[in-house]
């Protein structure tokens, strides 16, 4: 026995001996690997450098994730990195998609420095039926799905719970579309469905959990996806609608009514666009709404509208569009009640947002009777269905497909556009040929690049971002000019600047956060550390309209807060001010305390806050400084240089979109720097809406006037384009 022990002995200690040169050489090949993952968005990057045994350099791309959430993790998960020396970090609070995003590129690079792929095998999972909770796009609560597992694949997805579909149109599109090809595909890498992001990873969240919970890891099963590589040629239409949100379908059903052959293709897996979180359009003196609700009689002066609107803009360049705008909102929305079956009978005509006398100016759709509203307004995209398939039976041609994006024109020898190269969302390529191309993208908010080239500054988005400038570029590789592109996103909407989705904090608490940021009887301090006023761009405090935040620098400020202050909101209670302060439309659902009552968990709400981004807590004047990024001598003498704790508190712009765009004439022809018109080529929406404004201001605010460009400039660009076409 004493003999077998010492040959084991000696046996282990040859086989020590002959592996030792190998460990010498570490277990990293030296040198830097870029890995890559998906988080709120795909495009997540992760350079590591590496010696023979360890990293040394972290280096994150995380420029695709939302600004104020993910898009500030990155220095914060880099030092994690760095620390682990490994992908195994804890992550950042309120940034759980990126965190996740960056630890599997992480994973994949060091992978590459160890000589291969990540391994393949999955760790099993037990059969049976498991949940997952996350959170979604839901305001007010989280998701909680139930996923079934057999033989290590699961074979079964239901959503059991979820508030996504009362904050918008969009969950229902990610239900139908991304759990069938979770079940294909038997992968998380599955792409979000485009235009529903938020409800497609709170599923796909739900699943990781519930993998998890089934004794698996989340991360093994995000295994890549190849993509199609094959081509399509659509040829020979009369007319191509890049963008089906409200503008993209009104000029499609335009361009069909005049018999033309037309092809519409939408990004985003539903149609509608962000025209589907709107109330509804202004309309001067519709025959339709006049008999509705007004006794066939006028309801309001559009001369005076017009004159209104040239003196806002100051200048009379584009009077003629402005005309058209005005004298043909009616006009417009009475043909599309016509002849595309849509209804704006449900809550009569509301007034201006600034001007009293305009008691009678814009209208509220009608809701989808099956699904009633939601708190963005009615659910009416089954009008827009509606009226497509109206619009598609005029042609046997005619044809339109989601999930496809354009991505640029197609040009033929001679400069002159002739086509639309666009990608399906399985990598397939599409080459669309037509004789005249209408852009109805949306316009730019959803481009993080655009909008810093434009304001120098990100926004957040009330709506989807699949609106990211493309049509805009489409126009400018034409020729196209811009106009008034710096006019001031679509703000009407205040909050924090990360809405808690998780459970973190209850609905109440959410609302105290909420309070703090909105309350106006704080100091004010801006980005660069500057006070602040709540008055508008004329200098006169206009509480009717929530837009002079879009005036501020980065699009928000600080409410700050000394420790005396929040030891009297924890001892005494809001004031009254704090008390009325609620979010228009993005309210959690909770209910603050009355004015004086004492607030005793206001510490847990900052605590939490500060983990979201929505709190920054400073033990001195130089720290809070530093925390917001300004010159600590300016926030000083901005707070009067007192030293004591400090909570600033962001109060940040809800943007529904840009407005400045293309250059367009009165056919909504886009023009050249010269001021001559592209004859095949068209923008309508906002991509062009630009023209309706000014450079500077906030768009023309009188209310539904954004909507009401969707079927005037949908209205003329359709059927100039088909005219042109078939001429």
């Amino acid at each position: 026995m004493k003999k077998v022990l010492i040959w084991t002995l000696i046996l282990s200690l040859c086989l020590a001996l002959t592996a030792a040169p190998a460990m010498a050489d570490g277990m990293y090949t030296p040198g830097s690997y870029t890995g890559t993952g998906t988080g709120h968005e795909e495009g997540i990057s992760v350079t590591v450098t590496v010696d023979e045994t360890s990293i040394t350099d972290v280096v994150i791309d995380v420029s695709h994730e939302t600004p104020m959430i993910g898009g500030l993790a990155g220095e914060e998960l880099a030092a994690q990195i760095l620390a682990a020396q490994g992908a195994e970090i804890d992550g950042v609070t309120g940034a759980t998609e990126t965190s996740g995003g960056v630890r599997r590129a992480v994973a994949d690079a060091l992978a590459q420095a160890m000589g291969g792929a990540a391994a393949a095998e999955k760790t099993p999972v037990a059969d049976g039926s498991f949940q997952g909770t996350a959170p979604g796009f839901g305001l007010t609560g989280q998701m909680t799905c139930e996923v079934s597992f057999e033989n290590g694949a699961i074979t079964g997805i239901e959503v059991v719970e979820e508030t996504d579909s009362l904050t918008g149109e969009w969950f229902a599109n990610a239900k139908e579309l991304l759990i069938p090809r979770l079940l294909e595909q038997q992968s998380l890498e599955v792409d979000a469905i485009t235009g529903a992001t938020a409800s497609s990873n709170g599923i796909k969240n739900c699943v990781a959990k519930a993998i998890e919970a089934a004794g698996g890891v989340a991360d093994e099963w995000y295994t890549p996806i190849e993509k199609s590589s094959e081509t399509v040629v659509i040829d020979d239409y009369d007319v191509i609608v890049v963008g089906l949100g409200g503008s993209g379908v009104l000029s499609y059903c335009a361009a069909a009514d005049q018999g033309a052959s037309v092809f519409g293709l939408e990004a985003a897996g539903k149609i509608g666009g962000n025209s589907v979180c709107t109330y509804g359009p202004m309309a001067l003196n519709s025959e339709y709404l006049k008999d509705l609700f007004n006794n066939g009689e006028d309801y309001i002066n559009p001369d005076e509208v017009y004159q209104v609107w040239i003196d806002y803009v100051e200048s009379e360049e584009k009077a003629d569009i402005i005309s058209e705008a005005v004298y043909s909102s009616g006009e417009a929305l009475d043909y599309y009640v016509e002849n595309f079956g849509f209804e704006f009978a449900g809550r009569g005509l509301l007034g201006s947002f600034v001007i009293p006398s305009w008691d009678k100016e814009w209208c509220v759709y009608t809701a989808d009777p099956d699904t009633g509203w939601n708190i963005l307004g009615p659910n009416k995209t089954y009008q827009f269905l509606r009226a497509m398939d109206i619009a598609t039976a005029k042609n046997e041609k005619n044809a339109w497909m989601t999930e496809l994006r354009g991505e640029s024109l197609i040009f033929d020898d001679d400069g002159e556009v002739e086509g639309v190269l666009a990608r399906y969302y399985d990598g397939t390529t599409y080459e669309i040929y037509g004789d005249t191309v209408i852009l109805a993208t949306g316009g730019f908010m959803g481009s993080n690049e655009m909008m810093m080239e434009v304001y120098g500054s990100c926004i957040n988005a009330m709506g989807d971002t699949v609106n990211d400038g493309t049509g805009i570029r489409m126009g400018q590789s034409a020729g196209g000019a811009t106009y008034a592109l710096k006019t001031m996103p679509m703000v009407h909407i205040s909050q924090v600047a990360n809405l808690i989705r998780t459970d973190d904090l209850t609905a109440d608490q959410k609302a105290v956060l909420t309070a703090l940021a909105l309350t106006t009887d704080m100091p004010m301090v801006t980005t660069g550390g500057e006070p602040w006023g709540n008055t508008n761009q004329s200098g006169t405090t206009d509480d009717k309209v929530s837009v002079e935040i879009v005036f501020a620098p980065d699009f928000m400020y600080y409410n700050i807060y000394t420790q005396a202050d929040i030891d009297s909101i924890r001892e005494n209670g809001l004031s009254e001010a704090q008390a009325a302060a609620t979010s228009f439309f993005l309210s959690q659902g909770g209910t603050l305390p009355a004015a004086g009552t004492p607030v005793a968990d206001i510490d847990e709400i900052l605590t939490v806050g500060a983990s979201f981004k929505d709190v920054l807590i400073a033990d001195s004047i130089e720290d809070l400084a530093a925390q917001i990024g300004c010159d600590a001598a300016v926030l000083s003498e901005t707070l009067g240089g007192v030293e004591t704790s400090y909570y600033a508190v962001p109060c940040t712009s809800w943007c529904y979109g840009t407005v400045g765009g293309l250059d367009v004439d009165i056919n909504m022809n886009v023009l050249r720097e010269d001021g001559t018109p592209i004859e095949n080529l068209f923008a309508v929406g906002q991509d062009s809406e630009g023209v309706c404004n000014v450079d500077g201001k906030a768009y023309t605010p009188w209310g539904g006037q954004a909507q009401s460009w969707t079927f005037v400039s949908g209205k003329i660009a359709g059927t100039a384009a088909a005219a042109y076409a078939m001429d």
